[in-house]
């Protein structure tokens, strides 16, 4: 009689080929992003592109729009190294450089989400869980440490600073009205943060 464990083994080659189906999956839904709105991808549209049936897909995701949330998440650059200073410093500094996601790739992609997803509830519910509000927990928690190093005014908002700073950045960016530079985010954020300094 075969010890279990050696009946399990017949299961393990299949693990690398099922990860391979998975990241062929979220390359082909960020793919599609590139060139289609996300309303006018389908699931089999996906699965076609990934060389796989429309069942191993659902393996993962419970909807199409799971899937393109995450293939945007897999595809952001957030391995930059961490910027050193104050805790005021790397907010102001996390401003500036959102202006180069902005004109990235990746930026291009999540305003095709973004507006591609405006009236749907559902879907701006799962942007929200996974995309937007992990970010700004991050970003609130850099305000509370510049709060506590007495960097800003005790009495600061978090919330509304953080309106205050990314809110006209965003409504540039999603508008087009005028110019999203380095120069107007700097302006921005010193006369914003000038206001909460303690």
């Amino acid at each position: 009689m075969k010890p279990r464990n050696a009946a399990n083994e017949p299961r393990s080659p299949g693990r690398p080929r099922s990860e391979g189906a998975r990241r062929a999956i979220l390359e082909a839904a960020y793919n599609l992003l590139k060139k289609k709105e996300i309303n006018s991808i389908g699931a089999y549209e996906i699965a076609k592109e990934a060389g796989v049936g429309r069942a191993t897909l659902y393996r993962w995701w419970e909807s199409k729009e799971a899937v393109i949330f995450e293939a945007c998440l897999e595809h952001l650059k957030l391995s930059r190294a961490p910027v050193k200073g104050s805790p005021l410093a790397r907010l102001r500094d996390q401003v500036i450089r959102s202006t180069e996601w902005i004109h990235s790739e990746e930026g291009d992609i999540m305003a095709r989400v973004i507006t591609g997803i405006h009236g749907d509830r559902k879907l701006q519910q799962l942007y929200l869980e996974k995309f937007y509000l992990p970010r700004r927990e991050m970003q609130i928690q850099m305000v509370k440490e510049a709060i506590a190093s007495g960097e800003l005014k005790p009495n600061t908002n978090p919330g509304f600073l953080l309106d205050a700073l990314f809110g006209p950045v965003f409504f540039r960016w999603l508008q087009g009205h005028a110019a999203v530079d380095k120069q107007f985010v700097r302006e921005l954020a010193d006369q914003i943060l000038q206001s909460f300094v303690a």
